[in-house]
């Protein structure tokens, strides 16, 4: 081998980008060995067909589990596994970044092999289908000193002290879901480094939970997010999210909790900055009534005053009723054109 080792890993690094990195680069030389080894197993592809082979190839040689980075079991819908998801975090805990539970329970085992995954960045439990203890769970990753990424199951979540919650530090991305109530919103102490944040699937958050932690946190945020469908918001309830949050980028909401005053001037008139809203995406859930709530000559108009000056992308759905041959969403096609940006209407 005359070329430099650098450069080979430069080639596979290109090929595992591209898909293209296979098992067959192995049996070329040692070499080639030590550099693909690491990169296979960096970020493994896992469904039901070969999970339960990657869990043995893993228990019998221990050094694999020290390559992956990345471990996405999403695809993986077995229940009553928590020994074998127990294992693989085991397994990985020296190296691992990012981890995605899968759509099953997520028991005492793995709750307990996490509080030894020290380096990882990104926890996502969006998918997990049955009850989990938080305070376990705050107890789990009380080590993981540079999670930035937090995602709560999307069922429900026990919880009875909120003032033994100790928040990551570096925590930038919380997506709240689950049986969340006011009560932990409001006396739970989020931390300040919080930039972005999500709501959905959660029956038990009122009005006044999500407007008093936009309140309080509200001009750190630079992303909200509110799906459909949380039954305890009023058709209201994020008319003031520009209040509450002026320095927002990015913007998903449903037009089921906003009025026809959202793009007024009382609730976007107020900064003595350009808003810095660039994508805003409006969904709907397509109930009697959503239809005519939101007119897109509303939007039309915010964006005529310089209400919205930095906006750049507005993705909504079709559910809204808006005309693509209006004058006024030609109009808006027309604006974000100029600004090298878009409308889009999705079905």
């Amino acid at each position: 081998m005359k070329l430099p080792i650098e450069i080979f890993m430069h080639i596979f690094e290109l090929l595992l980008y591209q898909g293209k990195l296979k098992p067959k680069y192995l049996r070329v030389c040692k070499l080639f060995y030590d550099v693909v080894m690491p990169m296979l197993y960096r970020s493994p592809r896992l469904k039901a067909s070969n999970f339960f082979a990657f869990v043995e190839t893993i228990s019998n040689n221990k050094s694999i589990g020290s390559y992956i980075r990345q471990l996405d079991l999403s695809y993986i819908i077995q229940t009553g596994k928590n020994a074998y998801v127990a294992k693989l975090l085991k397994r990985s805990s020296k190296s691992l970044e990012i981890f995605v539970a899968p759509q099953t329970s997520f028991g005492l085992g793995p709750l307990i092999a996490l509080k030894n995954c020290v380096s990882l960045r990104v926890l996502d439990l969006r998918l997990v289908s049955e009850t989990l203890n938080l305070e376990e769970l705050f107890s789990s990753i009380r080590n993981s000193t540079n999670l930035t990424h937090l995602s709560f199951p999307r069922s429900s979540i026990e919880i009875n002290n909120f003032e033994s919650i100790s928040w990551p530090l570096k925590l930038s991305f919380l997506r709240i879901s689950g049986g969340i109530s006011d009560d932990f919103l409001r006396h739970s102490n989020f931390p300040s480094t919080l930039t972005s944040l999500e709501f959905t699937h959660c029956p038990y958050i009122t009005d006044l939970g999500l407007r008093h932690i936009l309140y309080q946190y509200g001009p750190n945020l630079k992303s909200i997010k509110v799906q459909y469908p949380m039954p305890g918001l009023t058709k209201d309830t994020l008319d003031s999210v520009f209040q509450f949050c002026p320095n927002l980028i990015t913007l998903e909401i449903a037009v089921d909790y906003i009025s026809s005053s959202f793009f007024d001037k009382e609730n976007l008139g107020f900064l003595d900055y350009p808003r810095p809203l660039k994508n805003l995406y409006i969904n709907s859930s397509g109930m009697l009534g959503t239809t005519t709530k939101l007119d897109p000559i509303d939007l039309a108009l915010a964006i005529n005053e310089d209400r919205l000056p930095l906006l750049k992308n507005i993705s909504c759905t079709a559910k809204l009723g808006w005309d693509p041959k209006s004058e006024s969403v030609g109009y808006i096609v027309d604006e974000l054109d100029e600004r090298n940006g878009g409308l889009y209407i999705g079905y």
